[in-house]
């Protein structure tokens, strides 16, 4: 046969083709948006298939939805690109399935996934097949003896995951046919940047790969042909992809993208945790929760129904504002049992030709969002100069308060005004009551929460809060900022519900007896 009817050319940009062609063991691909990351995935699916008959890889991410609805999609893609077709009545010559047991005469992997284990599987004719498992389903990682990792969006994922549920189940077929190919065994992982201090484990690789580099540029020409690299880091933005993007893609990102998500998820920059934040005691590991989904079986559609159950509509919704000319910051929470939820946050800032209140379309946005809420009732709390009348009002002269709760209050919310019984803390009380709270020493304390899915800018805002030496924020940021949403606004407004809520939680600020040692010195 002709070795054009039995091979197909697709298309690859330069980094993908180092990517798919490097036989390294141990892969990141850090990509931005539009880098093809998801696709050069689809593609490693696909090579696979045609290397590792009967083998069974893991494909893992954070949420089964984001699998399903995100990433199959582009996987599919790639596969049909690489002219493998899915298997139906319709079309008999596909050579997969997803979802469902595979046809009678196809061949099963050696480790097979079980009876209730098929519907998390993509299985082709080959019996090759690949499991897929979510951090938040733990049903989907049952038998997971795997020949390979793969891995998408690893910063979002907890790294003890990977390390104690993944890991230890690559181990499979030792002795089989495809045992000596590099793809055997492979762990490859494909992430935007870090928007975290605890997802910045996914940049292991990168130092892992500039010390292989070193020791390969040791090797000679030969040596490198017999000893295959141990890992490759890539790092990749949409620049490397525009062959086959829009001409204005670029502007596209920019019209629809805040710029802290541009900077991240487009131009994988990265972000830390300054070693003397305000917030020492702030963890994203700890703190921080992604958006978690129930799924139930619809037994009509056949389809697996995903529910979110982070908002609570039984559960009183509760907004902390903070007010500034050049930004107006509104955080979201819910008290869910012994935590304090922060589900959501908002920001707006002033935009040409939009003449409309910067407090007006956050209390807009607020109903928008949250307008079927039972009961529509709020409690109110924030900055309390927003109670004062100023320059800085509206032209009716109606404190910042007054103008967001008049907007809530037309369209039929009850509004709780906390912030009528606020009174500004000391910089040293809120550092110590804050950090207390966030170190959950004690049983008595709520655990503080946020989800890290809605909430980046404040995360990342919370993580670089400066202190000064007399324990106050420095918040020189809100001057020198050029990009707003990174300085210190947001978590004021996170401090003025925290204090206004919790202070009487201080540290030692019930009165209790104490034992006392006088030591007199003569």
């Amino acid at each position: 046969m002709n070795k054009s009817d039995t091979s197909r050319q697709i298309y690859a940009n330069a980094k993908q083709l180092k990517f798919l062609r490097s036989r390294a063991n141990r892969k990141t691909f850090q990509g931005g948006r539009g880098s093809g990351k998801t696709t050069t995935l689809g593609n490693v699916a696909g090579m696979m298939f045609e290397h590792l008959p009967r083998a069974k890889v893991v494909l893992a991410g954070l949420t089964y939805i984001q699998l399903d609805l995100i990433v199959l999609p582009e996987v599919k893609n790639a596969l049909s690109r690489m002219g493998y077709r899915e298997y139906s009545k319709q079309d008999p010559a596909g050579v997969y399935v997803i979802g469902q047991i595979p046809p009678d005469h196809w061949y099963k992997p050696y480790s097979s996934p079980g009876k209730r284990g098929w519907q998390y599987c993509i299985c082709f004719i080959n019996g090759f097949t690949i499991q897929l498992v979510s951090q938040d389903r733990p049903d989907s990682q049952r038998g997971i003896n795997s020949d390979g990792i793969l891995v998408d969006e690893s910063a979002t994922m907890k790294h003890e995951f990977i390390k104690t549920v993944l890991l230890p189940a690559k181990r499979a077929n030792r002795y089989a046919g495809f045992a000596k190919s590099h793809l055997h065994l492979a762990y490859y992982d494909f992430s935007s940047a870090a928007w975290s201090q605890e997802g910045m484990w996914i940049y292991e690789t990168e130092d892992q790969w500039k010390a292989d580099l070193e020791k390969r540029g040791r090797m000679s020409d030969s040596e490198k042909d017999l000893t295959p690299p141990e890992t490759l880091f890539l790092e990749s933005t949409f620049e490397d992809n525009q062959d086959v993007l829009p001409p204005n893609y670029l502007k596209m990102l920019e019209e629809s993208l805040d710029p802290i998500t541009l900077d991240v998820e487009v131009f994988n920059r990265r972000f830390g945790r300054l070693p003397n934040g305000f917030y020492f005691a702030f963890s994203t590991l700890k703190h921080c929760y992604f958006e978690s989904f129930r799924y139930e079986y619809d037994d009509k559609t056949k389809l697996h129904l995903h529910l979110s159950n982070d908002y609570r509509d039984g559960k009183l919704l509760e907004v902390s504002l903070d007010f500034n000319a050049a930004i107006c910051w509104m955080i979201i929470a819910q008290e869910v049992g012994a935590e304090l939820r922060v589900i959501n946050s908002l920001f707006r800032k002033p935009v040409l030709n939009i003449d409309k209140n910067l407090l007006i379309q956050l209390a807009e946005a607020f109903d928008q969002t949250y307008e079927k809420h039972p009961g529509k009732e709020v409690a109110v709390w924030g900055d309390p100069s927003g109670r004062s009348r100023s320059a800085a009002t509206s032209q009716e002269n109606k404190p910042f308060f007054d103008q967001f709760c008049d907007v809530l209050i037309k369209k039929g919310w009850k509004v709780r005004r906390e912030y009528l019984r606020f009174t500004y803390p000391s910089h040293k009380d809120k550092y110590i009551l804050i950090n207390y709270l966030l170190e959950e020493a004690s049983d008595r304390t709520p655990k503080i929460r946020f989800n890290q899915n809605h909430n980046k800018a404040l995360i990342i805002a919370t993580q670089m809060a400066p202190v000064e030496g007399d324990f106050k924020k420095d918040k020189s940021s809100e001057q020198s900022a050029k990009i707003r949403e990174y300085a210190t606004d947001g978590t004021d407004a996170f401090d003025y519900m925290i204090w206004g809520k919790y202070r009487k939680l201080m540290p030692n600020s019930q009165p209790k007896q104490q034992n006392q040692l006088y030591v007199y010195r003569g």
